[in-house]
């Protein structure tokens, strides 16, 4: 399906190609300061007494995170001297040292990096390329080789960290690093040729990196006046080209177009007296205003229909809005009130144990990573709370940040104090997002995450999964059964269109059909057949229901809609779901539940089995005219990793009755082997059957 762009959409994509017209006209930064009347050397001093971007501690500041948070400093300086030894481990790839195998060691001893290698295929993408002649399918090594692991190192986010490893030991070897970097990456990627050139979103994110690292340098006096002019050449290089290649000539703009905006506001801050900068500031002021409006729905998700890109979302938004505040022009209310919404969501779907559902695509995107380069957990959204609360004045999202999120906060350029707040657990909700159609019942270490939601990105369904009426649950604080995250995009077509499929979620399959249609060689599309939709939410004293359907089974010969409605005891945790099918004809039916890594599932008898985590024991229950199987399955926490986990398949090949009904019902082992049990079953069956 393809929707249409709203008119006042349409005319601002069409206004920005003017504007980039009359900017290409400025090739460089040393005609650009010419236009200002300015000299290189005038125009850097005058930078350096502004201070362009917030990542700038004092004195003060970097005492306070050594006695609050010293684990912090030395995971900062381990992970810098790793950068420094050119070891990475990015993307599930597992440590890995990309030395160039064409260049030479230089004068200095500086080993060039591969900029080109895919280090899990070892395999390197083809260079000198012009960016818009690429074509990644015709032109890739193979099949198996992964653009998006060169790509996230050309992102150049260990840049930050090597400027913090500066800021906090003065070692200027980090800061010679950078500029060897630097160096080495110009080398090996002449503007607008080879593939780091060819997503103008890395380009933009690179830029940003850059700038922020040389701002965490600056006080640095031993690098040669020529690097700072070709640092800050390279930089107006990068501004040009994200200008002139703006990722919005789609139907619908995304996270693409938004980095891009973001990367070009913090050149913009950078540049912001000269002729070019003014011009990038005020595009992206206007296009993240109107960004802000078009990508993020009411309820204060983002509209990609994945919790791990809302949080890239949210990064880049909360990023922007810091900036102009630094800088003090701050963003509209509206802007502001928008992101309050999407950092509440964010807090609104986390889990008992702090960490973000896997509902949706996830490749761990960044702004930047001022927190556990290399080594942050891509599920942990916490470290934005702290930055936010700040920003939003929105202190209990404090408690959900901790220590973690005060070192966050305070290379954000924000002024902790002797804040130390404690890690706490998100705290209790029940909530319905309907726009996003994610419904989420959170109470005493017991949490459901049901997910029924529209084909997101207006109906493209890019980073979409066929998830309709499927859930996460957890019980005392234990992830029973989970969503199995996203693991890779073009490297692996089969997995891709695995991980995404109706199948592989908590929720039924009916002859082997997918909910919204899926066609194999389309990775980034669904097309919306299934129109989810939610009938009743409701939340009393003793438990949260949830009551939805869709008809994406419509399409069969012998159509049929499919109803669920989910119950969760507020007390015992336990979960009750009931299946409705509004149809007949012959079919087969597939529940689906999959079980999070390390929770081990054996059958007690037909109908029941176990699930154990932890210490505790688990039953679910089924009815016995459906034949089970466990087997093997996998979990992706993270991009590029999967790790194996078991699931539990129950079929039927049935003659359905114009309206039929199937009741499961989980519970922890105390509640289970209570001799009212079964009473209570067929009581609940009735009032969730009656609704």
């Amino acid at each position: 399906m393809v929707v249409r762009l709203p008119n006042w959409l349409r005319r601002l994509a069409k206004r920005a190609p003017q504007q980039k017209a009359k900017e290409l006209s400025l090739p460089d930064l040393t005609s650009d300061l010419a236009s200002a009347g300015l000299s290189f050397d005038r125009w850097y001093a005058s930078l350096q007494g502004l201070g362009s971007l917030y990542a700038e501690l004092s004195a003060e500041t970097i005492d306070h995170l050594r006695s609050l948070c010293g684990d912090r400093i030395s995971t900062t300086i381990t992970a810098a001297n790793q950068i420094l030894a050119h070891q990475f481990d990015l993307l599930g790839s597992g440590k890995y040292t990309p030395i160039e195998p064409e260049r030479a060691i230089s004068s200095q001893g500086y080993r060039p990096i591969d900029w080109y290698l895919d280090p899990v295929s070892k395999l390197r993408f083809p260079q000198g390329i012009p960016h818009k002649e690429w074509n990644l399918f015709q032109m890739r090594p193979s099949q198996e080789a992964d653009i998006k692991l060169p790509w996230e190192l050309a992102r150049c986010q260990h840049w930050v960290t090597l400027g913090q490893a500066y800021r906090l030991t003065n070692d200027d070897r980090y800061a010679w690093e950078i500029a060897h970097q630097l160096h080495d990456f110009r080398e090996a990627n002449p503007v607008g040729m080879g593939i780091h050139w060819t997503c103008t979103m890395d380009v933009a994110l690179r830029a940003l990196n850059w700038a922020l690292a040389f701002s965490l340098i600056g006080q640095y006096q031993g690098l040669p006046a020529d690097f700072w002019r070709q640092a800050y050449e390279a930089l107006f290089e990068h501004g040009v080209f994200i200008y002139g290649n703006l990722e919005n000539n789609y139907e619908v703009t995304s996270n693409h177009f938004l980095s891009n905006v973001v990367g070009l506001y913090y050149l913009a801050s950078v540049f912001r007296d000269l002729p070019q900068g003014r011009i990038w500031n005020q595009f992206c002021r206007e296009s993240l205003e109107q960004e802000i409006q078009v990508q993020v729905l009411d309820d204060g998700a983002d509209y990609e229909s994945s919790v791990p890109y809302h949080r890239l979302v949210t990064e880049l938004f909360l990023g922007a809005a810091r900036l102009a505040e630094f800088r003090g022009e701050p963003l509209s209310e509206a802007y502001c009130d928008r992101l309050y919404k999407m950092v509440d969501f964010l807090v609104g779907v986390m889990r008992p144990d702090g960490l973000m559902p896997q509902i949706g695509d996830a490749d761990d995107g960044r702004l930047h990573i001022f927190t556990d380069y290399g080594t942050w957990q891509p599920q942990d959204a916490r470290h934005l709370l702290a930055p936010a609360a700040f920003l939003l004045n929105e202190p209990a999202w404090l408690q959900q940040a901790g220590v973690t999120g005060c070192w966050e906060a305070a290379w954000w350029g924000f002024d902790i104090g002797q804040l130390s707040p404690k890690d706490q657990p998100p705290p209790e909700l029940f909530k319905l997002f309907p726009q996003a159609g994610l419904a989420v019942m959170r109470e005493g270490g017991h949490y459901l995450l049901v997910s029924n939601g529209v084909v997101g990105t207006k109906g493209f369904g890019n980073h979409k999964h066929n998830d309709q009426l499927s859930f996460e649950y957890h019980a005392d604080g234990i992830p029973l059964l989970v969503d199995p995250g996203s693991y890779v995009y073009t490297s692996d077509f089969a997995a891709r269109n695995l991980f995404r499929s109706t199948g592989y979620h908590n929720t039924l399959c009916i002859d082997e059909e997918e909910q919204n249609e899926m066609r194999p060689e389309w990775i980034f599309r669904l097309f919306e057949t299934a129109r989810a939709e939610t009938l009743d939410f409701r939340v009393t004293e003793q438990y949260g229901e949830y009551w939805g359907k869709h008809i994406g089974y419509q399409r069969l010969s012998h159509p049929v809609t499919h109803e669920r409605r989910f119950r969760l005891e507020k007390e015992s945790g336990a979960l009750f779901i009931l299946d409705r099918l509004n149809g007949t004809g012959k079919h087969q039916l597939v529940w689906h539940f999959h079980c999070a890594p390390g929770v081990e599932v054996t059958q007690v008898e037909r109908g029941i089995y176990q699930l154990s985590a932890g210490n505790g024991r688990f039953y679910l229950r089924t009815p016995e005219t459906l034949e089970g199987t466990i087997r093997d399955a996998w979990y992706s926490p993270s991009y590029g990793v999967r790790l194996p986990c078991r699931a539990i398949d129950l079929s039927l090949n049935t003659e359905l009755e114009p309206v039929e009904s199937w009741f499961f019902a989980m519970a922890g082992e105390a509640c289970f082997t209570q001799p009212q049990w079964a009473a209570q079953l067929t009581s609940i069956l009735q009032s969730m059957a009656l609704g």
